[in-house]
């Protein structure tokens, strides 16, 4: 089947984990002893189908390898794949791509975040190290499963947050965020502190005594960065600066991280020295860039 979505910026983050995962094995052949190597596992929570259509302009679409194809060609190889997908077509396509490689494949047709749990529970992490592609559909990671994931201290994360869809959540008008919206943004965002971050009193009471209205002021920048430092909360061994993935008039789509789980500085220093060089190609947010994040950029494209 076709499995259409995305464009420019999805070659983008599929050739970052690509560089990242042949990196990843290549550094972990022989570690810790070359007699006794970890077991590499790769978790895909949204594999889809193992390729997917991209329109890289208004006129052309090009079929490009998905995450799941790009992992099961590494090499050195992963001792285990995991591939997750709810959607039975997907997972049929999955199941067809899987046949050659053995049992070292499994396709579970799940709930990513029920499938992660069942995942983490059966592996000794002890012996274990591996990269799980966190690209969801939408805002349907909740919190809870990203402190999961930091819990192995053995997982490097790659989580493509769904920033547009965070900026949509949180309309400009505070009251306009009804219930079904604050709880959507309570579980992605792991914390109600968002309120108070995002927002403002605009220091207009009105006519009749009512309180001041509040308006979102925090800018894609503003919230990537709010995001960044949940995660640095979480993830105990490093997480990058965020990779900004924009639609072709600059708005900035997703925020791509890399999450450390392991917290030993010598697995610290070898992800981070990996993720760099290859996040340094695609300019990821420089410091100074980082520091202009905490102020509105009135010429930034919006959603």
């Amino acid at each position: 089947m076709k499995h259409t979505f995305g464009g420019p910026w999805t070659q983008i983050k599929l050739d970052v984990l690509g560089r990242y995962l042949a990196s990843f094995n290549q550094a972990l052949q022989y570690r810790p002893l070359p007699s006794q190597p970890f077991k590499r596992i790769y978790i895909d929570a949204f594999a889809g189908t193992g390729e997917c259509e991209i329109k890289t302009d208004e006129q052309t679409v090009e079929t490009i390898e998905g995450s799941a194809k790009i992992a099961l060609q590494t090499t050195p190889a992963f001792d285990q794949v995991h591939l997750i997908d709810l959607n039975q077509a997907h997972v049929h396509e999955l199941t067809k791509l899987a046949t050659g490689y053995g049992n070292r494949v499994r396709v579970h047709h799940d709930d990513a975040n029920l499938a992660i749990n069942k995942i983490l529970r059966t592996l000794n992490w002890d012996q274990c190290r591996g990269v799980l592609f966190l690209d969801p559909y939408g805002m349907t990671v909740p919190w809870a499963t990203l402190q999961k994931i930091a819990a192995t201290e053995a997982l490097d994360v790659w989580y493509l947050f769904p920033l547009s869809g965070v900026y949509r959540q949180a309309a400009k008008d505070f009251e306009k965020v009804d219930q079904s919206k604050s709880n959507s943004l309570d579980e992605v965002l792991g914390t109600p502190a968002w309120r108070e971050h995002f927002y403002k009193a605009d220091g207009q009471a009105g006519l009749l005594g009512e309180g001041e209205s509040k308006i979102r002021v925090a800018t894609p920048g503003d919230i990537a960065g709010f995001v960044h430092r949940r995660l640095a909360a979480v993830f105990k061994g490093w997480v990058s600066d965020p990779l900004y993935l924009r639609s072709p008039n600059g708005a900035p789509l997703f925020a791509l991280f890399c999450c450390i789980s392991n917290p030993a500085p010598k697995a610290v220093g070898l992800a981070k020295k990996i993720a760099s060089h290859i996040l340094g190609k695609f300019g990821t947010a420089s410091k100074r860039e980082s520091r202009k994040s905490s102020m509105p950029d009135q010429n930034l494209p919006l959603f």
